[in-house]
This record gives structure tokens, sequence and C-alpha cells, in this order.
């Protein structure tokens, strides 16, 4: 054991050193790779005169002089395209490249992979504190004759499983989605439940995320449509007179690179009100654009409060549900300190706790975070 750790550290020091003491000290020297001339040692004498042009020009000329650059370069795009053969970066989100051309979001240093293998998503402590919260706000808002309703979004593994990477096994059933779900079902009394089973039931009649392009994190429009219809089945338990909209009253439309759009045929029927509409509470906007109210051409019809992530903005599920409600007001759920807050300001006759699969730990936190309700 002590040969192999003195011939790593020869190694790792020879890989250290060798690239220093071999420096290209030759002028006018080009990259063929790069197609471009390579930097030139900078004058001595700007060291005294202009010590800052002389820092960034030995920076440059020292990065194009390393001993053996062409061929750590040749190195580095063979292992380049190794890699991009498993994994996809857009901007600063990394992706899983998987069968047929699919991607996955995974932009979470393995966490999401762990969990689609079947590991343990939330810890046991995590799951009690947010059953015990959740019961708290529902048992607040009986007092107050205010129905709450959690629903748990999926990611694309979830429901495209087949296309993941082959080398990644996914765990057994039930997988931890279902395994969360069944535990806030179990011990509490709250309307939990998650729109898996809704598109399973739609992925052979459409694709509801996106294939490789566009935007990789969420469902598509077309997805966003069967969770809303999911989530109006139990709005519906409390609100029987609404009625959702049904397939046929939506037209879906798509781009030349397969993106979906989705239409409401009968148009909207409601406002976006601007950020200010927030000024008057305690609300975080790190994400700013998470935070968004809407008002009704009708504004008699009831008011519905949504604490979500981005699962249920404008773009994806409020397009639908804001038509159906004089007001609904959807506020980032990493504001849960402030609960008590928004109930008293905007008087909503429904709450709606809304989470993708993927964020379930923030939004545990965030609910067992909420203070003590009375």
């Amino acid at each position: 054991m002590r040969v192999l750790n003195c011939v790593f550290i020869v190694v790792f020091l020879a890989m250290l050193t060798f690239p220093l003491i071999f420096v290209d000290l030759s002028s006018d020297r080009v990259s063929i790779q790069e197609n471009r001339m390579l930097a030139q040692s900078p004058p001595l004498a700007d060291i005294k005169k202009h010590p800052a042009t002389f820092i960034r020009g030995f920076d440059a000329w020292f990065k194009d002089s390393t001993g053996f650059r062409e061929q750590l370069l040749a190195l580095y795009n063979v292992m380049g395209r190794l890699i991009n053969s498993v994994w996809y970066t857009d901007g600063q989100y990394l992706y899983l490249i998987g069968e047929q051309g699919h991607h996955y979001f995974a932009h979470t240093g393995g966490i999401l992979i762990s969990k689609f293998q079947g590991k343990q998503f939330l810890t046991d402590k995590q799951l009690t504190n947010m059953a015990i919260k959740l019961d708290e706000v529902k048992t607040y808002l009986d007092n107050k004759g205010i129905p709450l309703i959690v629903m748990l979004c999926t990611d694309k593994e979830t429901i495209y499983p087949e296309f993941y990477p082959k080398s990644i096994k996914r765990g057994s059933e039930p997988i931890q989605l279902e395994i969360i779900t069944g535990y806030l079902q179990e011990h509490t009394d709250v309307d939990v439940f998650n729109i898996r089973q809704a598109l399973l039931a739609e992925k052979n009649n459409f694709m509801l995320y996106a294939v490789s392009s566009g935007d990789l994190s969420h469902y598509n429009e077309i997805g966003a449509f069967f969770a809303y219809r999911e989530l109006m089945e139990h709005i519906n338990t409390y609100f029987p007179e609404i009625i959702p909209y049904k397939l046929d009253d939506i037209e879906i439309s798509y781009d030349r690179t397969g993106i979906p759009n989705v239409s409401i045929k009968a148009g909207t029927a409601y406002k976006k009100l601007d950020p200010s509409f927030f000024d008057d509470v305690n609300i975080h906007r790190p994400f700013s654009w998470e935070n968004e109210a809407f008002e009704n051409d009708e504004s008699e019809l009831p008011v519905i409060l949504i604490l979500s992530d981005s699962y249920s903005l404008e773009q994806y599920i409020c397009k639908y549900l804001a038509n159906h409600f004089g007001r609904a007001v959807l506020i980032n759920y990493g504001n849960m300190e402030y609960f008590k807050e928004y109930i008293d300001r905007y008087k909503p006759d429904i709450v709606v706790f809304e989470s993708a699969e993927r964020e379930l730990r923030g939004f545990a936190n965030s609910v067992a975070g909420i203070p003590k309700l009375q």
C-alpha cells in the first residue's frame, strides 16, 4: 500500500511540474486546434510602468505557453466527448442524456439520481415534522372554514423512466414520491395527492415533458394541463360549481422544434397584477417570478392562495386555474414563515400547497418552519 501511495505522489507531482518545466519560450506561436495566435510574453518593463497590464499579459502568456499544451488540449477534447455522451450542460444547469435523445434535469449533485435509484429522499425527521405541521395548518384553516390541499408534482423520470440512462438502475416500487405521499396521507388528515397516475394515464397520448430542447426542468404546457385537471378534482370537492376545462376546451399547437403551446379556446378571463401587489406584505423575492397574482373579471368568485414553486406559475397551472377564481395569489413556499399574514391579508376561500418532486426537501423544511399558529 505504501508503494502505491508513493507511486501516486510521484505521478501527481510529475503532472504538476512537467508542464512548468517544459514551458514553451518560442515566439509567434499558433495553435492549430484553436486556430489562433498564442499570447506573447509581455515586456519586463511593464512590471514597473504598467503592473496591472503586465499581470494580465503574463497570465495569458503563461496559460498559452504551458508545456505539453497541445497534447493536454487533445486529451481534454477526448474526455469532453466521453463525458458529453452522458452529461449535457445548458448554461448553469446539468442534465443527463438518456435514451432516444431524452435529457433529464440533474442539477442537484446526484440527489435526483439517488432518488431514481430508490434511496430515501426525505429523512424520517423531515417527514414527521412536515406531517405534524400540515395537521396544525389544517386545524388552523378548518377553524376559519378554509380547506387545505397539498399537491405534489412529478419529475420527468417519474413519468418517463424508460428513457433514463440505462447505466442507472431504477429502484423498486413504490418509488419515493409514492412513499412520501402515502406517509402524509396516513399520518395527517390533509387532502394530499400527487399527479403521477394522472400523467401516466396520458403519457402514451401526449409528450408531457420536453425531450431535449426548451424547458427541461418542468412538465410542458400539456403536462401542466393534466396536472391542473387533477388539482381541480380535489378543488371540486369544496367548490363543485366550478367547471374545469376539458381537452375539447383547449387548442394545442407546436413550434418547429416540437415544443407545445396550449391555449384556451374561450380565451382568458383574468389579468395579471403588477408585482407591486405584494408590496404591503412580508415576502422574500429570491425568485421574484415565482410570486404572481391574478384578478378575474368576475370578482365575486372565490379567492385561492397557492404556496408553491415554479410548477404552478401562469405558464403552467395558473394559466388555467386563474380563470376559475376572483383572485389567485401565488407565493413561493420559501415564504411559509409569513403564512398567517397571507391568510389575514388575502382572506382566501381555499389554500393549496404545491411542490415539485425534486424540491420536496426544501418544501418539507419550509412547511415545518411555519411558526406556531393560534
